[in-house]
């Protein structure tokens, strides 16, 4: 395991090495004056510290204290953004779910009142078709009231008809208009109390 060398330590045997071999042996105020500059070297090593530290910050953390504002600007910006899209497609999302729940409404509404009208318009059929039956029912019936009284009336030509004919073969002479219309009155008496 590796030991770090504490900073002072190293300070000093940077110290006793800037000491010449040449030199006599070890003298505390040598080391003591290689360890502590003189004032006016200090100085001149301070001073070369704050320029350093001026150029530094001049040059590169203001322009980096600018960069990193304008990315952090960039990346706030984006955020915002963002978020302003995200909350309009939820509205948006939020609409057009409104507009497919109404479409369904009026798509429902739309089934029912064709179904209601073809119910109305069956019922209008039905009804017409009835009417229609019975109507033709009636002329029908109409139809053959009246066939039955062309019948009777063709009947009751046919049976004068003949009536006249037997008369004059049984009363071997002509019938006169009195005597045709008696027969005929005779004749259909009695068809209507066969009739009846």
């Amino acid at each position: 395991m590796k030991r770090k060398i504490p900073i002072f330590a190293f300070t000093l045997i940077s110290a006793l090495s800037l000491t010449s071999c040449d030199e006599s042996p070890f003298n505390a105020e040598s080391f003591l004056s290689k360890l502590f500059p003189q004032p006016w070297d200090a100085l001149a090593v301070f001073l070369a510290f704050i320029v350093l530290v001026l150029v530094a910050f001049y040059f590169g953390f203001k322009p980096i204290k600018k960069l990193i504002n304008a990315r952090k600007d960039y990346v706030e910006g984006n955020i915002k953004t963002a978020e302003e899209r995200e909350q309009k497609s939820r509205n948006l999302v939020s609409e057009a779910e409104k507009q497919v729940s109404e479409s369904k409404k009026e798509a429902i509404a739309i089934v029912e009142k064709a179904r209601e009208d073809a119910l109305k318009q069956k019922e209008i059929i039905v009804k017409e078709a009835k009417d229609e039956a019975l109507k033709e029912k009636e002329k029908a019936k109409e139809e053959i009231a009246l066939e039955i009284e062309a019948s009777k009336d063709e009947i009751h030509r046919e049976i004068v008809s003949v009536a006249l004919d037997a008369s004059k073969k049984v009363l071997e002479r002509e019938v006169n208009e009195k005597d045709n219309k008696r027969l005929i009155d005779d004749f259909i008496d009695e068809v209507n109390k066969e009739d009846k």
